[in-house]
């Protein structure tokens, strides 16, 4: 049996290897993937919220109810809670990016893989809004489900929620008096975002197969997700959006993450080493 990355840590691997054999037959899902380390403590958290008394217990939900699965993919999922995570990336997005590609294109492409909670994906249309460029941008947004997907689309929020979105939004924009709130609804008690903001967003599953490649791209974004992964998985993954980005095309990860060491990295030039923002060779 192929081992798990991190096969030193005793705690917990055996349960993984069981719970992996359950996925990989019963769904076609490889938790390999994953950084053993942070996967054992994702599984913890699964079976905390779902009120089983152990893994044991987890295995028996995912052998005899399949409709439990898309909810342990969605809760094992990375997911950004906040709009405008590190201020200091939107800007160069806006500032140096996106001027890049206005320039270059008639249209953008862009894919923002693993959609996560979907504060990303509002982040992004924010922007091009207010760039003046959502018009000529069509986004990609990808989950791992169909539910992951749909709690994306459907997301509403309370004020205590949108109070840390609010501060990212003000210091990306450099004005203390620029409202997040221009662009939410109230719904009940509640609010959601305006429906203009989801106009040129399409939403698709992908998991990274060849039968739904994904080509023609302008910019990915794959922001900390690289750092719950494997090596292995890692350069795969370059792999993927290298072949799916145009050249000249950007990608950004996450600024704690590094791809230095992935087969296709030569194919990049630094274009923001701080904010981890690279432009694919022209060659």
């Amino acid at each position: 049996m192929k081992p798990f990355p991190g096969e030193e840590i005793s705690i917990g691997i055996l349960g993984l290897r069981r719970l992996n054999h359950v996925t990989s037959r019963l769904y076609n899902f490889d938790l390999r993937s994953y950084a053993a380390t942070s996967l054992i403590r994702k599984i913890e958290a699964v079976i905390q919220r779902n009120h089983l008394k152990d893994i044991d217990a987890l295995i028996h939900l995912l052998e005899t109810r399949s409709s439990f699965f898309p909810v342990f993919q969605s809760q094992l999922s990375y997911s950004c809670s906040e709009l405008f995570r590190d201020p200091a990336f939107w800007r160069s997005f806006r500032d140096d990016v996106l001027p890049v590609l206005n320039k270059n294109n008639q249209k953008i492409r862009i894919w923002v893989a693993g959609c996560s909670s979907g504060e990303e994906v509002l982040s992004i249309a924010i922007i091009l809004y207010e760039a003046g460029l959502y018009e000529k941008t069509s986004v990609l947004v990808t989950g791992l489900n169909e539910l992951s997907i749909s709690e994306t689309r459907r997301k509403t929020y309370q004020d205590k929620q949108l109070e840390i979105s609010e501060s990212n939004y003000k210091r990306f924009s450099s004005n203390e008096n620029a409202p997040i709130s221009r662009y939410l609804n109230r719904k009940d008690n509640r609010f959601v975002f305006k429906d203009e903001l989801y106009k040129n967003l399409r939403y698709e599953v992908f998991n990274g197969s060849e039968t739904n490649e994904i080509k023609g791209l302008h910019l990915v974004l794959c922001r900390n997700y690289f750092i719950y992964c494997t090596p292995e998985y890692q350069n795969e993954m370059l792999g993927l959006f290298t072949g799916s980005l145009l050249p000249g095309g950007f990608l950004a990860i996450g600024n704690k993450e590094d791809i230095s060491f992935c087969d296709d990295f030569s194919r990049y030039l630094v274009f923001n080493k701080k904010e981890k923002i690279f432009q694919k060779r022209p060659y």
